[in-house]
């Protein structure tokens, strides 16, 4: 519902609101209590308490938080402990986390350097390169099946139990096709009814000056 042309519910950042008129009380209600202890120290607490909430208001609120449009607002380079090895490219388990039966095999520091890429026990062959390329929700089941075979979680790409990569880009596409496919003048604002018995359009006339009073 729109009011005066204005949409308070999501042409407003309430909780940028809320969180300004928070952040006001709180210095306010502060300062005044700290008053009566002396000026000076009621003052570093105003200033500092300000800049405090501004740091913060600035992290969540500012232009620094538009490029989050989704959460983790990056995929690390491999599976969740797992260790990268330019030289494969690929990552290993060197903590000994995959606890899971067919899972990934521990490496030892002393055998980082005889480990193959084909060697599927011990190296992961995914990384956020993979991705980021891929185009589908077949190519992101692939990865998620690869995590759950080698026993491993991905933050924002597979938790366990479900392919969040999938779900991600499932709901950017939901958001997508929700938009409206429209053309946002109407033919009817531009050319008018179509008067079907002279065969033009009095919009046409109105606006020309054809038509007759």
């Amino acid at each position: 519902m729109k009011i005066f042309g204005v949409d308070p519910v999501n042409d407003f950042n309430w909780y940028f609101i809320w969180y300004t008129l928070t952040a006001i009380a709180f210095v306010v209600v502060g300062t005044q209590n700290l008053a009566s202890t002396g000026m000076t120290t009621a003052v570093i607490y105003a200033i500092g308490s300000s800049l405090v909430f501004i740091n913060f208001g600035l992290h969540w609120f500012g232009k620094a938080a538009e490029g989050w449009k989704s959460w983790p607002p990056f995929i690390n380079m491999c599976p969740d402990y797992l260790t990268y090895v330019p030289s494969l490219p690929g990552c290993i388990d060197m903590l000994g986390i995959t606890s899971k039966s067919g899972g990934l095999l521990k490496t030892l520091p002393t055998e980082v350097n005889n480990v193959k890429m084909g060697d599927t026990n011990k190296v992961f062959e995914y990384t956020s390169v993979n991705v980021k390329a891929a185009s589908g929700s077949s190519a992101l089941q692939a990865i998620c099946d690869r995590c759950k075979n080698a026993g491993v979680t991905w933050e924002g790409v597979y938790d366990g139990d479900s392919c969040i990569g999938i779900q991600m880009q499932a709901a950017k596409q939901a958001a997508i096709a929700a938009l409206p496919n429209r053309c946002l003048v109407d033919t009817d604002d531009i050319m008018g009814p179509i008067n079907t018995a002279s065969g033009a359009t009095s919009g046409i006339m109105k606006h020309t000056g054809f038509m007759k009073s």
